[in-house]
């Protein structure tokens, strides 16, 4: 399936993630008066539901897999998630590969935003605001209550939908988008009140946590705003994503103003930096990169942008063509732009990771290396240095470095288990280190993590039945199939076919 299918497809996989609760809900009694959503689901089952989607999405690449990034957006929403209504709420926040402009949450704290909401946002608050509104949508359990509400129509919907998908991984895609369409069509029909007050609710806690954590609180309307006329004064320009999933009218705008007057009037402190902002556009610009199909063109972009810069956005723009550089094959060039970056800051950890992969890439591996080694000695906890390092480690194809790798990795693989990069990489330096029993069981990590649970199960359940198995590995490998039988019985009962076996 290409990459234009499954962005346009990303909704339906959503939907279908977070509906499957419902295979199970089609019995329950509701009470008579109020909302049934704390019954509904248990906070354990919102979270695994919530992971559920997550897998989905990095089934099929559409996860955005960056340490880098993924520190920089935990830590903003985390900010805000630190002074919103429920702060002891765990989420899970994340960068989709999409040019779409959009945002979502999902049950259990799964907070999603594509990269293209993030390359059109114009500072650190715009982006902050979105993602304080998704927020909100998960604390005040916005989404339970909206499935809730369709539960005796989501599950015929979902399963159809489910076909879809599966089907176009062999075929064109055509048919399977038609058969999205018509069934996010009535999955939205059956919302659009419910998600009306929804909106409102979100907008209206969404600005007040903004402004508690020191963001712009005028930043929601003003983004909203400038999406509107963006799309008015050009008819040619598709609405976008943001706007048919978030719809903005005059008076939502109107009453997010009014709301910022009410905060102007006792306002709390902002905390807004320039360092702050300078991160931002720092990110933006690698969430662009990452993300671009033709990174060779971006290079003549960055070089044509550069030119007429001002003082403030010269370094993320001479940052994105360093990154365009190097993801184009030109790494001397890559190392030239980032050296005049690091010569104004020479300790950023966003300049110094990549100049050594480039530095690698231009022939001096043993000189990259020596530079990770470095970093990963003075910086022991952060997990996107001590990545570089064992993946530098681990392309030297020597059994001592991948023992080095495995050490380096144990403590953040323990803290970051869930991630499949972390696991990957893990994965690879066991394989070089001899220690084949540990990489399978981190190779069932990352088939569970990317939506393949049933090889996951299989390749523990293999492990178990090899001989020389240490009685701590088998401890706990056990203990991981029990934890994941629960699971695999309820997608039995879900009639999930086995996509990952089926070929």
């Amino acid at each position: 399936m290409s990459r234009s299918v499954r962005t346009r497809l990303l909704p339906a996989i959503i939907a279908f993630a977070l509906c499957l609760p419902f295979a199970q809900a089609q019995n329950v009694e509701l009470p008579d008066m109020g909302s049934s959503a704390g019954s509904l689901l248990s906070p354990e089952e919102e979270s695994r539901y919530g992971a559920r989607m997550l897998y989905e999405l990095r089934r099929v690449d559409m996860v955005l897999e960056d340490a880098l990034l993924d520190d920089y957006i935990h830590a903003l929403g985390y900010r805000l998630v630190a002074l919103s209504e429920r702060p002891e709420q765990e989420f899970t926040f994340f960068v989709v590969r999409s040019d779409e402009i959009n945002a979502f949450a999902a049950p259990g704290g799964y907070v999603g935003i594509n990269v293209g909401l993030m390359h059109t946002a114009e500072s650190e608050s715009e982006v902050a605001a979105v993602l304080a509104h998704e927020v909100a949508h998960v604390t005040q359990r916005h989404l339970v209550r909206a499935y809730e509400s369709m539960q005796k129509a989501t599950l015929p919907i979902a399963l159809a939908m489910l076909g879809a998908i599966l089907a176009s991984r062999n075929t064109s895609g055509d048919g399977t988008e038609a058969a999205v369409i018509g069934g996010m069509g009535l999955l939205q029909q059956q919302a659009i009140n419910f998600t009306r007050h929804n909106e409102y609710e979100a907008d209206r806690i969404g600005i007040f946590t903004l402004a508690k954590a020191g963001f712009d609180p005028e930043a929601m309307a003003g983004f909203f705003a400038r999406m509107g006329r963006a799309t008015r004064s050009n008819s040619s320009v598709e609405v976008p994503e943001f706007l048919r999933t978030h719809p903005v009218t005059a008076s939502r705008i109107t009453e997010a103003k009014n709301r910022v007057e009410a905060i102007r009037r006792n306002p709390p402190a902002v905390t807004e930096s320039a360092a702050n902002e300078a991160r931002f556009r720092l990110m933006r610009e690698r969430a662009h990169v990452l993300t671009s199909s033709e990174p060779a063109k971006l290079v003549d972009t960055y070089r044509r942008e550069l030119r007429n810069a001002d003082a403030a956005h010269v370094a993320s723009l001479r940052y994105g063509l360093a990154l365009a550089l190097l993801r184009s094959g030109q790494a001397k060039a890559a190392l030239g732009e980032l050296d005049v970056l690091l010569k104004d800051a020479p300790n950023d950890l966003a300049f110094q990771i990549p100049r050594a992969e480039a530095q690698r890439l231009a022939g001096d591996a043993a000189g990259a290396l020596a530079q990770l080694e470095a970093l990963a000695d003075v910086a022991p906890d952060h997990r996107a240095v001590q990545l570089a390092y064992a993946d530098a480690l681990n392309a030297t194809g020597k059994k001592a470095n991948g023992q080095r790798a495995m050490a380096v990795l144990r403590p953040i693989v323990a803290k970051y288990g869930a991630d499949p990069t972390t696991q990957a990489t893990f994965a690879r330096a066991c394989e070089l280190a001899g220690e084949d029993a540990r990489a399978l069981e981190a190779h069932a990590e990352v088939a569970l993590y990317t939506g393949r649970p049933y090889d996951a199960m299989e390749q523990l359940k293999r492990l178990l039945e090899r001989p020389g198995v240490d009685y701590y590995q088998r401890a706990r490998v056990e203990a991981r199939v029990e934890e994941l039988k629960p699971y695999m019985a309820e997608l039995e009962r879900q009639r999930i076919r086995r996509e990952d076996q089926d070929s």
